[in-house]
């Protein structure tokens, strides 16, 4: 049994004395009992305080206990829960870290397929310049054949100092309307020889009959092999000048073919 069943059986017993003792002297409150009866159940009922007691105590200290093992475990929960955070913290930081290094792959690739292309395109820009430049000496050097070269080269030296000028002013215009050579009055020539071996004066009027048959045949040949070597020549000028291309405007225009 329990301390506090214990502490009420005495009470019971000691209500149940107090109950049958005999009245004193006709008294209805004083009784007679039977002082060692008493003395065993106040005896009892102390031992019965001294259990309830340790029982109060025990259940304190188990209270107690039970306050710490619950705060223990809170704590281990707070721990655990604390410490699944930080690892799902880490794996976000680690996937983070993982996700940007693909991202400046990516970044990196990028910029090399770039600099491929850049360096692909600059190539190819650097090779029609010199394209170009090497068109453009083989265009200065055609004028080698014509009577007014130096005049010519004088005039395309001027145009490009003008430009340059221009260029460094920041008033450069290609002029696309303007023609520096509009006023350009070429020389021409009459090649007297040509004339006299067609049998004709330079005005186009017969030389006469003066020379004989035999130097009339003579000078028929060489005409005729003056002719086609002349336009033999002319071909191939001709042919050159498609393979290299021919530009429109500009120096082109005012040259054209020979």
């Amino acid at each position: 049994m329990s301390a506090k069943d214990n502490t009420e059986k005495v009470l019971r017993d000691i209500h149940v004395l107090f109950s049958k003792a005999e009245p004193f002297e006709g008294s209805a409150i004083n009784v007679v009992v039977n002082k060692n009866d008493v003395m065993d159940l106040l005896k009892e009922l102390n031992s019965c305080m001294y259990e309830m007691m340790d029982e109060y105590e025990l259940t304190t200290q188990s209270q107690a206990k039970a306050k710490r093992e619950m705060k223990k475990e809170g704590d281990d929960i707070i721990f655990e829960s604390t410490r699944k955070a930080e690892d799902i913290y880490a794996a976000s930081v680690m996937y983070t870290d993982n996700t940007l290094n693909e991202i400046q792959d990516i970044m990196k690739e990028a910029i090399s397929k770039f600099d491929k292309i850049y360096d692909e395109t600059k190539e190819r820009v650097d090779k029609e310049i010199r394209s170009v430049k090497k068109n453009q000496s083989d265009l200065k050097a055609s004028l080698s054949d014509l009577i007014d070269t130096q005049k010519y080269l004088h005039l395309i030296e001027d145009e490009n100092r003008r430009i340059a000028k221009q260029k460094e002013s920041g008033q450069f215009s290609t002029g696309a309307d303007e023609n520096v050579f509009a006023n350009v009055q070429p020389e021409i020539r009459v090649n007297e020889e040509y004339f006299r071996a067609q049998g004709m004066n330079p005005d186009g009027t017969p030389l006469g009959d003066s020379l004989g048959e035999e130097a009339s045949a003579a000078l028929s040949d060489d005409l005729d092999a003056e002719y086609f070597g002349w336009k033999e020549n002319e071909e191939n000028a001709t042919s050159k000048s498609e393979d290299k291309g021919k530009k429109k405007g500009g120096f082109g225009s005012f040259f054209g073919k020979k």
